[in-house]
């Protein structure tokens, strides 16, 4: 019963070629067997055909004992031959100065390949001066290229937000220069160009006016060191200011950058500072001996009596000390 299931049984042309060949075999013409079957008289013609030229293949004149003998003979003989002999070549002799320039130059390549794993491993925390900062750069690149859409817009502002940390890292270090000033200002030129061609969603809107905020604190200080121009970190600023707005599509509310101005003076008003003033003494009379003494008098009384007697007490003395010899 398993067996069964598992056999293959012929296909409907199979069998009628089978009933065919077999009429074939008992002596019938081929012109009646294809009467016999017009429906596929076409193509069981060209099977019947090629079948008996096969049996006229094997029905063909047999090879003779001496061919036979004569193939069997050169056989054998090639079995019997010797097999040439293996060609040594010659195991060519290195110097030991060629060995030792090979070496070199085996050791020269693992040495620059391990160089350039290790500046694209470290080229992270890069900042302009150092050695692997070239592989930085190469990195952002190729980054750079092989985005697309709203991934290229959020590569551009990771290498504009490396720009300003870069500057704050050499802020705090006193290295900044002319070009890493340009450097920033060229980064955020071209994600206001990229602004222009993929508007910025709200996300990316929030992310730049972050961007804009450390880029002021960052300006301020580059301001402050005494190796380069002011007006040039002012003219960086304002530059960075203007590509930040212009890739919001709106003028920021505050300016990244504010210019650095001289320390409040203070400004003198009508009103005069209470200031401690000398007190000047006017000279008293000598006191007179027959004079007695009399009660202090109130401070109101001694303003009054000072000032209605002060010009005769001082005429007083004016002649008291006129009289003296």
């Amino acid at each position: 019963m398993i067996r069964q299931l598992f056999e293959r049984k012929p296909s409907p042309e199979a069998q009628v070629l089978a009933e065919a060949q077999a009429l074939l075999d008992d002596g019938l013409d081929l012109d009646f067997v294809l009467g016999l079957f017009p429906a596929e008289a076409e193509w069981l013609a060209d099977m019947l055909e090629t079948s008996a030229a096969i049996e006229e293949a094997y029905a063909g004149e047999s090879a003779s004992y001496y061919f036979e003998g004569s193939l069997k003979a050169k056989f054998l003989a090639a079995a019997n031959r010797p097999a040439p002999t293996p060609i040594a070549l010659p195991v060519p002799q290195y110097s030991g100065a060629r060995t030792a320039v090979a070496s070199m130059g085996v050791v020269s390549a693992a040495a620059a390949v391990g160089v350039l794993a290790l500046g694209f491993i470290t080229a992270g925390d890069a900042v302009p001066g150092d050695w692997n900062y070239t592989f930085k750069l190469a990195n952002e690149r190729l980054e750079y290229t092989l985005s697309r859409g709203d991934g290229r817009v959020d590569v551009q502002f990771r290498q504009t937000e490396n720009r300003v940390y870069e500057l704050q890292r050499l802020t705090r270090r006193g290295d900044v220069s002319v070009s890493t000033l340009e450097s920033i200002e060229r980064e955020a030129r071209a994600l206001a160009e990229l602004s222009k061609i993929q508007p910025l969603d709200e996300v990316q809107k929030a992310r730049a006016k972050s961007l804009a905020e450390q880029g002021s604190a960052v300006f301020t200080e580059a301001r402050k060191q005494p190796e380069i121009d002011p007006a040039r970190v002012d003219a960086a600023a304002a530059a960075f200011n203007d590509a930040v707005a212009t890739a919001l599509g709106t003028p920021l509310d505050e300016p990244p950058v504010a210019t650095a101005s001289p320390s409040p003076e203070p400004v003198e008003t009508g009103t005069p500072t209470p200031e401690a003033t000398a007190v000047t003494e006017t000279p008293s009379p000598s006191p007179d001996p027959s004079a007695t003494a009399t009660p202090e008098p109130s401070p109101t009384a001694e303003a009054t009596e000072t000032a209605t007697t002060l010009p005769q007490e001082s005429a007083t003395a004016e002649g008291s000390s006129t009289a003296a010899p």
